[in-house]
Order: structure tokens, then C-alpha cells, then sequence
């Protein structure tokens, strides 16, 4: 082969040299595609960096932990469910902090739950045993008491020498004062009125009655009721009609005390 032959071939056979534009294009195909080309080597030779992955577009979402909120329960299933949706997840592959100690983390936070729930059972069972016991044992102490009543023949020194407590002698309860405090108030529901009034200390029960207004005559009062309680619901008064009320407290000497003073309302 002639020089100018060998020439002519070259010429031919030698690659054409590679434009930048070319070069550009294969950078971003292979960004698109694998990862980030590493522009500083020559080209042709081509560096994927793992450690600086393609991040998602951009947004202005924030996470929201709240953990302090959240039951032990609920925060130990949200660490889990987290794991499993990080693993192998492209878009975390170095997580902060690692996923094993993280997940020591909850393993460690998991096994403590258990074993306070471990504890508590145990726990409650302690408690029944000893409520259990405790009721045997108060049987016998009952027992033991009426023991010393008897043998003591109720003298106050022999009950104390047996180191037991002895009860108080009863007072007499003298007469009751007139409940004070009386107030009436409206209900939801027509012809209802709920009676209030103040405690009187030693009553039993309280019995309350009404009457309706008619002007110039005198009270026809009824009996609403007998409470034991320091309220009673008057029911099935007529709308639009005047009432007057008053309670009396029932115990003491006489039995039942002075009537309270009389409150009237207007029934709705």
C-alpha cells in the first residue's frame, strides 16, 4: 500500500471528532436515566454518585412528628410502619440514623412496653390475691370482735385492753331546723320544675310540697314528694299558672321540721 493509499484509508477509518453538543446530550441521558455524570472525567469514562442521589421536586410540604402526643402504642406503630416504608426506598438509601440503630432503638422501646404490660398484669393479680385476703381476714377480725363483746360483758377497760377501738355513745338528735336555700328552676320540658334547697344536718329524708296561687284565697297545699336527696322534679304543673313551694326536713325530736320559707314561680 502506497503512501497516499495509507493516507486515504486513515483518513477514512479515524473517528470523527465528538461535539460538545454530543457530549452534553450524553451527560443528561445518563442523569435521566442511572444517575449523575460526573463531568470532571473524560469522556467516556462516567461516575454515578450514590451518595448524592436525584431528589424528588421541589415542594414546600414539612413533616409532622407530634411524638410526644402519642401513646406508647401508637408511637411504637408508627416507628414500624415507618421502617417498613423507608426500606429499600430509592429516594432514602443512606437514612440519619441508620436503619439499625433505629431499629434497636424501637426494639429496645418495644420490649420495655412489654414488660410493663407484663408487670401490670402481675400486677392486678397481686391486687385481687390481696383484696381477696383481705376479706377473709376482716370476716375473722368481725369475728374476733364479737368475741370481745361478749367475753368483755361490755365494759369500756376490758374492750381497750384488747387493743381495739371503742365506738362513740350516740347522741340524741335534737330539732331539726327548716331547710334554707329553697330555689326553683325550669326544665326543657313544660310544666316541669326542678326544687332545690340546703342541707340540714341529722334529716333523714325531706318532704316537699306546692300549691297553686289563686289571688285572695288561702294555699291548698300537696305533697310532691319525699327525697332523700336535696332535689326533687315537680312534674305536670299547668302552664302559664303561679306556684309556691316549701320543704321540710324529716328526723330529730319533733320528726319533721318547721317548713322552709315559701318560693313561688311561674310554671312554663
Amino acid at each position: 500500500m502506497t503512501a497516499k493509499t495509507r493516507t486515504a484509508v486513515e483518513a477514512v477509518e479515524a473517528p470523527k471528532p465528538i461535539t460538545r453538543q454530543q457530549r452534553r446530550r450524553a451527560a443528561e441521558v445518563v442523569a435521566a436515566t442511572e444517575g449523575r455524570y460526573d463531568t470532571g472525567l473524560r469522556y467516556g469514562t462516567f461516575h454515578y454518585a450514590v451518595t448524592d442521589p436525584v431528589l424528588p421536586p421541589a415542594g414546600t410540604a414539612k413533616v409532622k412528628m407530634e411524638l410526644s402526643t402519642r401513646s406508647d402504642t401508637n408511637l411504637a406503630g408508627y416507628g414500624e410502619s415507618h421502617i417498613a416504608a423507608i426500606t429499600d426506598n430509592a429516594i432514602y438509601p443512606t437514612p440519619v440514623p441508620s436503619p439499625a440503630v433505629f431499629a434497636a432503638g424501637l426494639a429496645a422501646f418495644e420490649a420495655d412496653m412489654t414488660a410493663l404490660d407484663n408487670h401490670r398484669l402481675e400486677g392486678k393479680s397481686l391486687t385481687f390475691k390481696k383484696d381477696q385476703s383481705r376479706k377473709n381476714f376482716e370476716f375473722l377480725f368481725a369475728q374476733r370482735g364479737a368475741y370481745v363483746q361478749t367475753a368483755s360483758n361490755s365494759n369500756v377497760e376490758a374492750i381497750a385492753s384488747a387493743g381495739l377501738m371503742i365506738r362513740n355513745a350516740p347522741t340524741p338528735v335534737g330539732v331539726l331546723p327548716a331547710p334554707l336555700g329553697l330555689r326553683l328552676e325550669l326544665t326543657q320540658v313544660n310544666g316541669e320544675i326542678l326544687v332545690r334547697w340546703n342541707t340540714v344536718t341529722g334529716a333523714r329524708n325531706y318532704v316537699l310540697e306546692y300549691a297553686e296561687i289563686f289571688s285572695g284565697e288561702a294555699l291548698a297545699w300537696s305533697q310532691a314528694g319525699v327525697c332523700s336527696k336535696l332535689v326533687c322534679l315537680v312534674k305536670g304543673l299547668t302552664q302559664g299558672k303561679r306556684f309556691a313551694f316549701r320543704v321540710a326536713a324529716m328526723g330529730g325530736a319533733d320528726g319533721q321540721s318547721a317548713w322552709s320559707p315559701v318560693v313561688e314561680r311561674m310554671a312554663a
